[in-house]
């Protein structure tokens, strides 16, 4: 770095800031290593940019003794929202706003040590970038202080109910600002949590949140190691499982606690994917819009899929029909059932029975299918019978729209009619499609002789009506109609079906 005169280097500590503003931190940082290390002969420049980058890399961060607070539980608090709005929380669950809630309610009890750290930190922040000095022995001092402070008061007698109902008071707040609202409010097992937490945080203090349920296991099962006693590793792994929502890790955490709250995490996390799928069908069909925090824009197959997961893992928990965890579990089904069987049926079929010709079938297709697999899915899990749920009113209006999209002769009547034929399929009543149907002959044989890219539902309806022709031909080898002729033969020459001479 070249090193300009003392008066004009602090004047153009402005350029200096421009220059280094498009940086990246970790440019920011290897810099200010290089001006830390004398690369400018002058010192007063060298004190002025390495203060004008430590500013950069801090940013506006001033609540140091929050920060340090918080830093205990970094490894096992929840950033996503989604859990926060389950109607019944499973077990172990720290969001950050519950950590936030907590500080504050804390605080008034921890005033002047919170500032003894506040302005120490400060003054170390003031020359070295703050992830430094929250890295260093001095930042682990008074994270150590502010625990064990934080415990004897959590441990206080007679003090539960007024530190309960600050925390509830500073975390409406704070989930506003989240855009969260109907969110159960901490209870007395949350404060209990908390003072565990508090209590085994040692154990995870810096450790990475593992990547993959083999991870998970070795992180868990080495601090139970550690501390002789499951608790804290106990502890570990249900904040592993709820930051996951993964059936089979839980299931392979199960295997190092057996018969412990993993259980009731499970049962928690059933409840809360069907709540999830629920509230998105709801969404979805009734216009009844869910909290978008709530599926985090996942889609309803994706939701349905981890739905049934968790209902699949259940016997690996032991949590079996008749017994004690069941009835939660049959209750968390049985709404989303109703909801199908009562609400979005009922719904889907008006809108198939008040579909007209001049609409595009397709958005019915999928919603139609995601109802039969879900249907199929309870069947084969003996939850409930496959019978069809669509009228058969339904497949005549279809065939009846089929024929209609014929008989007008748009360009886009083969899209039209094979949308029709799938979502007819998917109610359980195909169309009928013959070989004495000329208009429906013309319209394949166009769409052969046209050359264009056929999409899937165009050739299946196309395969089909060339083999009721190529059959109608066997049947009556002295005479068919020309109209079928010319068919097949424009069907032998893009390579479709099987059209004998």
């Amino acid at each position: 770095m070249q090193n300009p005169a003392p008066d004009a280097a602090l004047d153009s500590l402005d350029k200096v800031k421009a220059i280094l503003a498009p940086l990246d931190r970790s440019q920011k940082s290897k810099l200010f290593e290089l001006v830390r290390a004398g690369h400018l002969e002058n010192d007063q420049m060298t004190i002025e940019v390495g203060r004008l980058i430590v500013a950069m890399l801090n940013g506006p961060r001033t609540e140091h003794a929050r920060r340090i607070w918080t830093g205990w539980f970094d490894p096992v608090m929840l950033r996503t929202d989604a859990l926060m709005l389950a109607e019944m929380r499973p077990p172990g669950c720290l969001h950050v706003a519950d950590a936030g809630a907590w500080w504050f309610a804390l605080l008034p009890h921890l005033r002047e040590l919170a500032g003894q750290v506040q302005t120490d930190i400060a003054q170390r922040a003031s020359e070295h970038p703050l992830d430094v000095v929250l890295a260093s022995p001095a930042a682990a001092h008074w994270a150590e202080e502010l625990r064990g402070r934080s415990l004897a008061v959590l441990r206080q007698r007679g003090g539960a109910a007024m530190l309960l109902t600050s925390a509830n008071t500073e975390r409406a707040t704070l989930l506003r600002k989240r855009g969260l609202s109907g969110v159960p409010p901490l209870s007395m097992a949350d404060l209990a949590m908390l003072d565990s937490m508090l209590e085994h945080a040692p154990l995870w203090k810096g450790v990475a949140r593992p990547r993959d349920t083999v991870g998970a296991l070795h992180a868990a099962s080495g601090m139970t190691e550690r501390a002789g006693t499951p608790d804290g590793g106990l502890l570990y792994a249900l904040t592993l499982v709820n930051n996951t929502r993964d059936p089979d890790q839980a299931l392979a955490l199960y295997g190092l606690f057996p018969n412990s709250p993993l259980v009731e995490a499970a049962v928690g996390h059933l409840q809360f994917s069907w709540q999830a799928l629920r509230q998105k069908l709801e969404d979805l069909h009734l216009g009844r819009a869910a909290p978008p925090q709530l599926t985090a824009g996942e889609s309803a197959e994706r939701l349905l899929e981890r739905a049934f997961r968790w209902y699949d893992a259940l016997q690996g928990f032991g949590i079996e029909r008749g017994g004690r965890s069941w009835p939660a579990v049959s209750t968390a089904l049985g709404r989303v059932t109703a909801l199908v069987e009562g609400e979005v049926v009922p719904v889907l079929s008006h809108r198939l029975l008040t579909l007209n010709a001049s609409a595009s079938p397709a958005p019915l297709i999928e919603r139609v299918r995601f109802i039969n697999q879900f249907n199929q899915r309870l069947a084969r899990r003996g939850i409930a019978a496959s019978s069809n749920p669509w009228l058969p009113a339904i497949g005549e209006h279809l065939a009846g729209l089929f024929r209609q999209a014929g008989a007008y002769g748009r360009d886009d009547a083969l899209p039209t009619m094979a949308r029709l034929c799938e979502l007819a399929e998917e109610t359980g009543y195909p169309i009928e499609v013959t070989a004495i149907d000329k208009t429906l002959l013309a319209i394949v044989e166009h769409a052969l002789r046209d050359g264009r890219e056929l999409d899937p539902g165009e050739s299946r309806l196309i395969e089909r009506v060339v083999a009721v022709s190529t059959e109608e031909r066997r049947k009556c080898r002295w005479w068919v109609s020309s109209e079928l002729v010319s068919l097949l033969d424009a069907a032998q020459q893009r390579g479709v079906g099987s059209a004998p001479h």
